[in-house]
C-alpha cells in the first residue's frame, strides 16, 4: 500500500499537482508510522514534492531525518532529491559518480551532474553526463526520463550559444510534457531566448508561464519565473518592471528559505536600479556584496553580470569591478564584458588598449556565430558588432586600419553555408544535426592580411562602407592606399536607394527619366575615385540593394566583403558546360530559353536541378523567393519544387556562374538573399536584379547579355555593355565579377 502511495505522489508531482501529491503521502507516512525504513522513503520522496513548493527548509529537515535509515537505491534517490533540493536553495553540489542498480536513479544523477557541470561552464563535462543519460533513457525507460534529458540537453545548447539546436530540442519535448516538467521545458525554453537576445519573446512567454506555475501551486518555479521575468524586462528597456519583478522574486526567495536564489534576484535588481540611472554609494556596495555572494555559491555568470553592470554605471571603479573572462565564460558573457572594456576604455581615452578590446570582442564574436545559427542570433551579434564598429570608427587614425576592423566583422557576420554531416556520421536525424554542428564549430574561416588584399586588387578599385551608429563612412582602397570618406547619414542614405529603387521601376512602367540626383550626390566622391577603373563594392545593410549602375558606367561587382572577393577570384575555374533551366509560372520563360539556346548550341535545357552541377553558366529563368528567417531556405521555384541553398549545397561542383533571371532576385539585407547564398555555396559569380524586370525586358536584354559572354567579356564588363535603360540598370554583378 506504501508503494501504491508512494507512486501515486511522483505522479500527482509530474502533473503538476504537488498538494495532492503531498496529502498521499501523509496517509503513507501514517501507514508506516511504526517501521523507520518505511517512513525515511516516504520522506525522502516529500522532498522533491516539498522543493517544487518552494518549502526547502522543510524538505531539507526531512532529508536529515530520513538519511540514517536508508540504503542502497533508496538512500541514491534520496541523495539525488537532496541536490536537487540544494540547487533550488542556491547551493550546487559537486558532482558524483553515479551508483550501480537503478537505471532512473542512475538517469537523475548523471543529469544533476549535467547541470553543475553546465552551470560552472564545464560544458564538454555536462554534455558528456548528458550523453550517458540519454543513451541509459532510452535502453530503460520511462520515455519521461528521456523527455527529461532531452529538455536538459537544450538547456545545456541554449547556455553554450547554440540557439537553433536548444530551440529545436524544446520544440521537440514540449509536445509531450505536462505539469511541472511543461513549466519548467518553458521556463528554460525562455532563458535560451533571453541568451540570445531575444528579449521580447521571453518576457512575453513568462507572463504567460509564472501564473500557470502559480495556480499548479509550483511556487518555487512560479518565484524562478518572475525572476527570468525581471531579466527580460531590463533586457527590453523597462528598467521599472524590472525592478518590480526583482523584488517580487526576493521576497519569495526569501519566504521559501532559498538565500543563493535572493541573491540572483538582488543581481537582477543591482542591474535595473543601474539601468534606471542610480548612482548611489549604496548601489555600488550591493554590487559588490551580491557578486562576491554569488560567486562564492558558484553562480559565476550572474557575479559577472552584476560586476558589468556596476562598472558601466561607476566607469572610474570599471578597472576594479570588470571581471576577467575565463575559459569557462560563455561566449555570450565574454562579448558583453568585452564590449563593456572597449566602452570604458573609448571613456577614457585609452585608444590603444580600447581599439584592443574592440578586436578582442570582434574575435569573441567569431567565436560565438560559428556554426548554422538562426537569423535572429546572428541578427543580436550583429547589433553588438556595430557598436563595436561605431567605436573603433572613433578611434582608429588610419584608414587602412578602420578597413581591416571591418573585414573582421564581415567575416563574423557572413552569409551561413549548411551544416554538412561528417563522413560516416550514423542515419539519425539528431546524431546528424549535432556532429554537423560540431564540425562547422571548427570550420576555418577565410581570411586575409591587407598586404594581400591590396596587392590583389592591382588596377581595380574596392570600395567598403562602414556603419559607425547613423553614420555611414567609405573606405576606397586603390593603387597600394586606404583613403576615408564621410558620407553623412546612413538611414538617410537607404532611403535615397529605395526612392532610386522606386523611380527606375516606375520607368520601366511608363518610361519616365529615372530621378538619381540625391543618390549621385551622396556617392559621387566615392565613385568618381574609380577614375574609370572597374570597382568592388561591399555596401552595408540595406545598401546592398542599391541600383548602382544607374550611378556609374563602370564595370563593377558586389561582395559580401573583400575577403569574399579574393576567394572567388581565387577559385578555380569551372570548364562545364552550359545550363539553361526555367521553372513554372514565368511567361516569359520558354521565350527566353529558345533565344539563349541560339547562343548555345550545345547547352543541356530543361527543367531539373541536376542540370546545374558541374555548369560553367547556368541560367535559370524562374521566381525565386528569399526566407529572412532562414537564408539557406531561400529558393528557386523549378517544376519538381522549390530548390533551397541546402539543396544547392549538393551540387558537385556547383556553376561557375549564375544568372538569375527573375524580379528582384538580388535582394537581401547583409547579401543575405539568394545571390549571398550561392557565393557562400561556392559559386564564383552571379547575376541578378535589384529591381522588378518585366518579361519583355528579360526577353530582350538576356540574349545580348549572353552574346557578349560567349565572346568572353567579364560578367561585370557584359552588364556595363548593355543599354542603359532602366531595366538594365537594375541588374547587378555579384561576387568575382
Amino acid at each position: 500500500m506504501i508503494d501504491t502511495l508512494l507512486s501515486a505522489a511522483l505522479a500527482a508531482k509530474e502533473s503538476g499537482e504537488p498538494a495532492r501529491g503531498l496529502a498521499a503521502l501523509d496517509r503513507a507516512l501514517e501507514l508506516g508510522r511504526d517501521d523507520a525504513r518505511s517512513t525515511a522513503r516516504v520522506r525522502a520522496t516529500m522532498i522533491p514534492l516539498l522543493t517544487a513548493q518552494g518549502r526547502t527548509g522543510e524538505a531539507l529537515r526531512l532529508a536529515a531525518l530520513a538519511e540514517p535509515h536508508l540504503d542502497g537505491p533508496d538512500l541514491e534517490r534520496l541523495r539525488i532529491n537532496l541536490s536537487y533540493a540544494r540547487a533550488s536553495r542556491g547551493r550546487l553540489d559537486k558532482p558524483a559518480p553515479p551508483r550501480r542498480g537503478d537505471p532512473a536513479a542512475r538517469v537523475g544523477r548523471l543529469i544533476a551532474n549535467g547541470l553543475t557541470h553546465a552551470y560552472s561552464g564545464r560544458f564538454e563535462d555536462a554534455d558528456s553526463a548528458l550523453h550517458a543519460a540519454a543513451a541509459l533513457a532510452a535502453r530503460h525507460g520511462p520515455r519521461v526520463l528521456e523527455l527529461m534529458v532531452r529538455n536538459n540537453q537544450a538547456f545545456l545548447a541554449a547556455r553554450r550559444g547554440d540557439l537553433p539546436w536548444a530551440l529545436s530540442l524544446f520544440a521537440e519535448v514540449e509536445p509531450e510534457l505536462v505539469g511541472e516538467r511543461l513549466v519548467q521545458c518553458r521556463l528554460d525554453r525562455a532563458e535560451a531566448l533571453l541568451s540570445a537576445g531575444l528579449a521580447g519573446e521571453a518576457r512575453e512567454l513568462l507572463e504567460a508561464a509564472v501564473p500557470a506555475a502559480s495556480a499548479s501551486g509550483l511556487a518555487a518555479d512560479a518565484a524562478n519565473g518572475l525572476y527570468l521575468r525581471s531579466l527580460a524586462e531590463l533586457a527590453c528597456g523597462d528598467a521599472r518592471a524590472a525592478a518590480s519583478s526583482a523584488r517580487r522574486a526576493g521576497a519569495d526567495f526569501a519566504e521559501q528559505e532559498r538565500p543563493g536564489w535572493v541573491l540572483k534576484a538582488e543581481h537582477a535588481l543591482v542591474r535595473a536600479r543601474a539601468a534606471g540611472g542610480e548612482r548611489s554609494p549604496s548601489l555600488l556596495a550591493s554590487a559588490r556584496r551580491t557578486a562576491d555572494g554569488l560567486e562564492r555559491l558558484g553562480w559565476p555568470e550572474p557575479a559577472a553580470h552584476t560586476l558589468l553592470a556596476a562598472a558601466l554605471a561607476f566607469p572610474d571603479e570599471a578597472g576594479e569591478l570588470l571581471p576577467r573572462p575565463t575559459a569557462r565564460t560563455p561566449a555570450s558573457l565574454r562579448l558583453a564584458l568585452d564590449l563593456a572594456t572597449a566602452q570604458v576604455r573609448a571613456a577614457r581615452g585609452e585608444r590603444a588598449p580600447a581599439l584592443r578590446s574592440v578586436r578582442a570582442a570582434l574575435e569573441t564574436a567569431d567565436r560565438l556565430t560559428r556554426g548554422h545559427l538562426s537569423l535572429e542570433l546572428r541578427a543580436h551579434t550583429a547589433r553588438t558588432c556595430q557598436e563595436l564598429m561605431a567605436l573603433a570608427a572613433g578611434l582608429v587614425r588610419a584608414p587602412r586600419e578602420l578597413l581591416a576592423f571591418e573585414e573582421l566583422r564581415r567575416r563574423i557576420l557572413r552569409p551561413p553555408s549548411p551544416p554538412r554531416p561528417p563522413a560516416g556520421a550514423p542515419e539519425g536525424e539528431r546524431e546528424r544535426r549535432e556532429l554537423a554542428r560540431t564540425a562547422s564549430l571548427a570550420e576555418p574561416r577565410a581570411h586575409i592580411t591587407m598586404p594581400d588584399l591590396l596587392s590583389a586588387l592591382d588596377e581595380t578599385v574596392l570600395v567598403e562602407f562602414v556603419r559607425a551608429g547613423d553614420g555611414l563612412i567609405a573606405v576606397v582602397a586603390r593603387d597600394g592606399r586606404c583613403h576615408r570618406l564621410e558620407l553623412g547619414s546612413y538611414q538617410e542614405a537607404v532611403r535615397e536607394a529605395r526612392i532610386l529603387r522606386f523611380s527606375l521601376t516606375r520607368a520601366m512602367l511608363d518610361g519616365s527619366t529615372p530621378e538619381l540626383g540625391p543618390s549621385r550626390a551622396r556617392f559621387a566622391d566615392v565613385l568618381a575615385a574609380a577614375s574609370g577603373r572597374e570597382l568592388v563594392l561591399a555596401p552595408a545593410g540595406e545598401l546592398y540593394a542599391m541600383p548602382w549602375a544607374a550611378l556609374t558606367e563602370v564595370p563593377f561587382t558586389v561582395v559580401p566583403s573583400a575577403t569574399a572577393w579574393l576567394t572567388a577570384q581565387r577559385r578555380r575555374p569551372v570548364r562545364g558546360h552550359v545550363a539553361l533551366v526555367h521553372g513554372p509560372g514565368l511567361a516569359h520563360a520558354r521565350e527566353e530559353i529558345d533565344a539563349l539556346a541560339g547562343l548555345h548550341p550545345d547547352a543541356r535545357i530543361g527543367t531539373s536541378s541536376e542540370l546545374l552541377s558541374g555548369a560553367r553558366l547556368a541560367h535559370l529563368a524562374a521566381h525565386g523567393t528569399f526566407r529572412e528567417d532562414d537564408p539557406l531556405l531561400s529558393a528557386i521555384d523549378l517544376e519538381a519544387g522549390p530548390l533551397s541553398g541546402y539543396d544547392l549545397d549538393a551540387l558537385a561542383p556547383p556553376p561557375e556562374l549564375v544568372v538569375l533571371s527573375a524580379c528582384d532576385a538580388g535582394q537581401g539585407h547583409d547579401l543575405l538573399g539568394l545571390p549571398g547564398v550561392l557565393l557562400s555555396l561556392g559559386v564564383r559569380t552571379v547575376i541578378a536584379s535589384v529591381t522588378p524586370m518585366p518579361d519583355a525586358s528579360a526577353v530582350a536584354l538576356m540574349p545580348e547579355l549572353h552574346r557578349l559572354l560567349t565572346e568572353g567579356t567579364p560578367p561585370a564588363a557584359a552588364l556595363a555593355a548593355l543599354p542603359r535603360d532602366a531595366a538594365a540598370l537594375g541588374l547587378q554583378c555579384f561576387g568575382a565579377g
